[in-house]
């Protein structure tokens, strides 16, 4: 019996269509580590140009590292910085720079994109975000013109990006992922949401996690998955070796069977436990559009925004914690005399 019912197209069906496709790691930091998989599938399935890359937003310690060589001084809030100010760089359009690994903002302080450009599966990139949602958006629809890019891939470790404002403890670096979300939402091609790790960023519950993502899946949001490969678990660990972000190494060590609780260098000097699963060494897709409809409400108050600060006071005025502007690091030990 022929079926002639109309179905979303998964995110295999997107891709198998396109033939540039542009990865962005959607909270900033490290999380372009999380296009190596998504980069490889898109390989596999004959997309002819892969372009990738992440935001102007970086944890860094004083001297420039993702994570301190101090266990008692934690990063918490992070720089968010003009992409033009990266040096050397080369302006792709207005807001986007391409980066390599020379590249460098201020003395010593390297975005990920720059540190892995030589391990990404794509030509790397920063989009700056100094100019608000509508700064992103416009700055993506000039390079989706210029370059005929056909399918944008947004890739997010952990939880946070699906926050409501009802979880027991908020999440505490939503306001980058919601920006970008903002923009990413005002695109006019297709745009598919990848989230990596399940729950490993320890920002919110898994059951409140999984309830967040049931309402997607309810609403039609789901567009499918897929599991990491040993040789993305290879390249992923060696990006990480290369900028040892906290958290984005549990994708990879999900893989291999690593599960249960860890310790994550973040929040306190002790650590905050997450709990690894199964389910972490695959990476679920969706349509953000419907996220943003049914799960991460905070998203829509911020998509005409044309400022960092526009963006922080509406964020701050729903009751959440900008976390752009907290302290960017916070040393727990007082100093000996």
């Amino acid at each position: 019996m022929e079926n002639h019912m109309s179905y979303p197209p998964s995110f295999t069906e997107l891709a198998l269509k396109a033939k540039h496709a542009l990865i962005i790691g959607v909270g900033g930091g490290g999380d372009v580590i999380q296009s190596i998989p998504v980069g490889n599938y898109l390989k596999l399935l004959g997309v002819e140009k892969i372009t990738v890359g992440g935001v102007g937003s970086s944890w860094w310690m004083p001297e420039g590292d993702p994570i301190s060589a101090d266990p008692t001084a934690m990063t918490y809030g992070p720089v968010v910085y003009d992409v033009g100010a990266l040096k050397p760089s080369r302006e792709w359009v207005p807001g986007i720079v391409g980066v390599g690994i020379e590249t460098t903002y201020g003395q010593s302080c390297k975005p990920a994109e720059a540190v892995l450009a030589d391990l990404l599966p794509g030509e790397p990139f920063v989009a700056g975000l100094t100019k608000g949602a509508t700064g992103l958006r416009d700055a993506l629809a000039a390079l989706i013109e210029k370059e005929g890019i056909d399918l944008i891939v947004g890739v997010d470790i952990g939880s946070d990006s699906f926050h409501d404002g009802k979880e027991v403890v908020p999440a505490q670096t939503s306001l980058i992922d919601f920006i970008v979300l903002a923009a990413l939402t005002q695109l006019e091609i297709p745009v598919v949401y990848g989230l990596a790790g399940y729950g490993s960023d320890g920002e919110m519950r898994l059951e409140e996690l999984d309830e967040r993502v049931s309402r997607v899946m309810a609403a039609g949001g789901y567009l499918g998955a897929i599991g990491l490969s040993h040789r993305d678990v290879a390249e992923m660990l060696s990006a990480c070796e290369l900028y040892p972000d906290p958290i984005e190494h549990y994708a990879a060590l999900a893989a291999r069977g690593e599960f249960g609780y860890r310790r994550v260098q973040t929040h306190t000097p002790w650590g905050s436990a997450v709990k690894i699963t199964p389910l972490a060494a695959t990476i679920l897709f969706f349509d953000p559009k419907v996220m943003v409809e049914v799960a991460c409400h905070g998203v829509k108050a911020l998509a005409d925004t044309t400022s960092l600060d526009e963006a922080e006071e509406i964020f701050a005025a729903s009751g959440e914690i900008p976390e752009t502007r907290l302290e960017p690091v916070i040393r727990f030990m007082r100093p000996q005399n």
